[in-house]
């Protein structure tokens, strides 16, 4: 239930284009390069600009960079700690989890809240600042490492890998997990290496039941990540991370189609002027009204993709974003478990190692002497759109632009997907549906439900991107 409205998207109607290039990633204070990448797509299709490799390499490193903090800082800062919660204290490990994962005091906490901002040092080498680094323009980037500025970052990266993942989070070297590539695999590498916290996690998280909690949509949904640098166009990036929906009935993956978005008010605290259906982000409209009316309750808008003949709620994150890109580990975790709290969580662990890899490639293929940027034609009329995988999900921005301003700016937040209100044919988004049915043991202390919500990494100031102030709503209307 989202009570706060902040009208992001009033915010930027007639403004520059090129203003949203610093207003956007003020939607998030820990993932706002993200909001700035999906901006920076959008201008790109809109201005058909045409980015040299290196700004392409530079743009996903930045990126990766703030997934990595924000996957460290989410496990161990905000989801493990609930392990130590006094639900757990009859359990044999309950000292163990402790000693690892309590605030403030546990090992691998420490080393996350060490660690995890040595991720946002390589953003700050490219990007000037994190967070609300601006260094990402249509055409590429602003910056132009030195030589020492790559070394910088590929000693940072080779730093966290040996003395986090490694040592504290998969227990083993990084080459050989990459090689799990199924359950049998993961059961065998925790045998091998059972002193990583992803093998505490697995283990102890079946013993508290974390692979029965959370199941909700049928569907996984991934906007793809990290274009290929030298095949960039606008409109159809090659992906390292693909994009699509992954039917769980079946396990078939689905084209993804961006034409197929709605977003519906029935429930929302807006109207749109044709009633309750749903609309298109390019048709997309953000009328706020009052916070009173008895058949509305939040200012998140319902999102849903329409397949075929019916409107699917699906669930974005780090487990779609591995689905959809066709991890093995992970598909065959889902064969065996479905979705849970528990897969949620090891494909953070697994994504860390992948991220960390990737960043450590795409600085390797930095090309010195060659640009990081060309400068588009800037247009009158246009429109385009920018979809990749922020932390948290899949993250879109839509842009319309009409005499040289903006028209028409919508904006479609993974948490947003994950737990929006019903639409108007009630159904239920992801979330809802992950939470309906849920056994809790003690009703003063739901636990359970807390691990469900803070296993999609659930970020409140996204999910109410629509600053306005308050009173001074009310009063306009």
């Amino acid at each position: 239930m989202s009570r706060l409205f902040r009208g992001i998207e009033i915010i930027l109607k007639n403004k520059s284009p090129m203003d949203s290039l610093v207003i956007t990633p003020r939607v998030c204070g820990i993932c706002g390069g993200s909001h700035l990448y999906s901006t920076v797509r959008a201008l790109d299709m809109a201005y058909k600009a045409e980015v040299p490799p290196n700004g392409v390499l530079i743009r996903n490193i930045m990126s990766l960079a703030e997934m990595g903090q924000n996957d460290v800082r989410h496990t161990y800062l905000m989801f493990l700690i609930d392990s130590v919660n006094k639900k757990y204290e009859s359990f044999p490990f309950y000292k163990d989890m402790v000693l690892r994962w309590a605030p403030f005091y546990g090992s691998s906490y420490k080393e996350a809240v060490k660690w995890s901002k040595k991720y946002t040092e390589i953003y700050a080498i490219f990007g000037g600042q994190w967070p609300h680094g601006s260094s990402m323009v249509p055409g590429g980037v602003t910056a132009e490492p030195y030589p020492d500025d790559i070394m910088k970052a590929k000693a940072i990266i080779k730093e966290i890998s040996s003395e986090l993942v490694e040592k504290v989070m998969i227990g083993g070297p990084t080459e050989q997990f990459l090689s799990v590539k199924s359950m049998k695999d993961l059961n065998q590498w925790c045998e091998d290496y059972p002193n990583g916290d992803i093998c505490k996690i697995w283990i102890y998280g079946k013993e508290m039941k974390w692979d029965k909690l959370g199941k909700g949509s049928d569907y996984l949904m991934s906007f793809g990540h990290v274009p290929l640098d030298e095949k960039y166009n606008q409109e159809n990036p090659e992906l390292m991370f693909k994009s699509g929906i992954l039917n769980l009935n079946n396990f078939e993956t689905l084209q993804l189609n961006q034409e197929n978005f709605l977003e519906f008010v029935s429930k929302s605290y807006y109207t749109y002027s044709s009633g309750d259906i749903g609309l298109h982000p390019f048709q997309g409209e953000t009328n706020p009204i009052p916070p009173i009316s008895k058949d509305k309750y939040t200012f998140t808008k319902a999102f849903r993709y329409k397949l075929k003949d019916k409107l699917i709620a699906p669930e974005v994150g780090a487990l779609s974003m591995l689905a959809v890109g066709g991890n093995d580990l992970i598909l065959d975790l889902l064969k065996h478990l479905g979705t849970n709290v528990l897969l949620r969580e090891i494909a953070r662990f697994i994504r860390i190692v992948l991220i960390n890899k990737i960043i450590e490639e795409q600085l390797e293929k930095y090309k010195f002497g060659e640009p990081t940027y060309k400068k588009p034609d800037e247009v009158k009329d246009s429109q385009g759109y920018g979809l990749i995988e922020a932390s948290r999900g899949s993250l879109g921005h839509w842009i319309v632009i009409k005499d040289g301003k903006i028209q028409n700016y919508q904006i479609i937040t993974p948490t947003q997907i994950n737990m929006g209100p019903e639409d108007p044919y009630g159904n239920l988004s992801h979330m809802s549906l992950a939470l309906v049915g849920t056994e809790v043991e003690n009703i003063d202390n739901p636990i359970e439900v807390a691990h469900i919500v803070r296993s999609h990494d659930a970020c409140m100031v996204c999910n109410v991107h629509f600053f306005d102030n308050k009173e001074k709503m009310v009063l306009k209307l």
